[in-house]
C-alpha cells in the first residue's frame, strides 16, 4: 500500500504523467517529473485548468513544501529539483547566514535547522550541513524557553553530529560540539574520548581546560544525574512558578544548584535568577537579593537581574 503524502498547509499535490518535462531559464534547466506527485501552491494548482504546471509553479511548490517540512515524503526528489532554481537556493543561503549571525529566539533557531536540512538533502555528502544542524540544535536545547524539549533535541543533535563526523572526519568543531552534547546526555566516556582526540588540535589554554575536564571525569567528579535531566527539571520549575507553585519550584532549583559539579560545568546565571524570583514571590526579599548577586557574579551583564536587584534595594 502506497504511503500517503505529507499534508502541508497551502499545498495541493499534482501527479504529472511519467516523463513530463519541465524547463526554465531559457532552456538552461530541464528536468523530468512524474509519476511521483509534486507539490503546488493551492492557487497554482487551481490555475492549471487541465494544463501541465510550468517551471515557476513547480519551483514555488517544492520551495514551499521543503521550507514547511524538509522531511516530507519525496523530500530528496524535491531537493534535487530545487537545484534547478538558483534564486531559491541563494535565498535559502542568505536566510541561513542571517539567522546564524544574530542572537535569535528559539523559533528562529528552529527555522534555521529546517533550512539547513534542505541543504543537507541537496548535498548529502557535505559534512558542513549536519554539523551546522547539530550545533544549532545544541544551542536550542540550552535555551531556557526550550528546556522542556532538551532531551529529544540533544539526541537529534547527536545524530546529526555523528553524521558530520562520518562524512568529515575528526574536525575540531565537530569533536567539540559532539563532546558537549555527549556530556549533557551523561555519556561521560564518550565525551572524554572525543576531548582526548581534540587535545592535539587546540592551543595551550584550551588544552589545559580539556585536561581538567578529563581529570574530573576520570575521578568521577561529574553531575549526580545527566545534566540534561537538570535542564528539564529547571523547565519544570519554571512551569510550577508560572502556576503559583513557588515552594515546589524553589525546592527543585535548590536541588539543581546543590550539585557542585553541574554548577562548575554549566555556570548558568538564570538558575539563581529564577530562584530569586521565587523568593521574591514568597516575600523573602533578603534571600532574593542573595540569589540575584549570585546570578550577577556568573554574568555581570545580566540586565534582568540588575533591574530586579535595584528594585529590591530601594
Amino acid at each position: 500500500m502506497e504511503r500517503e503524502m505529507t499534508p502541508l498547509a497551502g499545498i495541493t499535490y499534482y501527479r504529472p504523467p511519467q516523463g513530463t518535462e519541465v524547463s526554465g531559464l531559457d532552456g538552461k534547466v530541464v528536468f523530468t517529473v512524474g509519476p511521483e506527485p509534486i507539490p503546488l501552491l493551492d492557487d497554482d494548482y487551481q490555475a492549471l485548468e487541465g494544463q501541465l504546471p510550468g517551471y515557476d509553479a513547480v519551483g514555488r511548490g517544492i520551495y514551499q513544501a521543503l521550507r514547511t517540512d524538509p522531511g516530507c515524503r519525496y523530500c530528496e526528489l524535491y531537493a534535487e529539483m530545487l537545484k534547478g532554481y538558483p534564486h531559491y537556493v541563494s535565498e535559502l543561503a542568505s536566510h541561513i547566514l542571517m539567522l546564524g549571525e544574530k542572537d535569535v529566539e528559539v523559533p528562529y533557531l528552529e527555522r534555521r535547522v529546517k533550512l539547513l536540512r534542505i541543504f543537507a538533502l541537496m548535498e548529502p555528502e557535505n559534512a558542513h550541513f549536519p554539523l551546522e544542524i547539530g550545533a544549532t540544535l545544541l544551542e536550542q536545547a540550552c535555551r531556557f524557553s526550550a528546556l522542556h524539549l532538551s532531551t529529544v533535541t540533544l539526541f537529534k543533535a547527536e545524530g546529526y553530529l555523528e553524521r558530520a563526523r562520518e562524512l568529515g572526519g575528526d574536525q575540531p568543531r565537530c569533536l567539540t560540539t559532539l563532546a558537549e552534547v555527549s556530556f549533557l546526555l551523561g555519556k561521560y566516556d564518550k565525551a572524554a574520548s572525543l576531548w582526548s582526540l581534540l587535545l592535539p588540535q587546540v592551543e595551550a589554554t584550551a588544552q589545559a581546560e580539556l585536561r581538567a575536564r578529563l581529570e574530573r571525569i576520570e575521578r568521577g567528579e561529574v553531575p549526580r544525574v545527566p545534566a540534561v535531566d537538570y535542564l528539564e527539571a529547571i523547565a519544570g520549575a519554571m512551569a510550577l512558578r508560572e502556576d503559583g507553585g513557588y515552594q515546589e519550584a524553589t525546592a527543585i532549583l535548590n536541588d539543581v544548584m546543590a550539585d557542585a559539579w553541574f554548577a562548575l560545568e554549566f555556570p548558568m546565571a538564570e538558575i539563581p535568577y529564577l530562584l530569586a524570583l521565587c523568593c521574591k514571590d514568597l516575600g523573602a526579599a533578603g534571600d532574593a537579593r542573595f540569589y540575584l548577586r549570585q546570578a550577577l557574579k556568573i554574568n555581570p551583564e545580566f540586565e534582568e537581574a540588575k533591574a530586579t536587584l535595584q528594585q529590591l534595594e530601594k
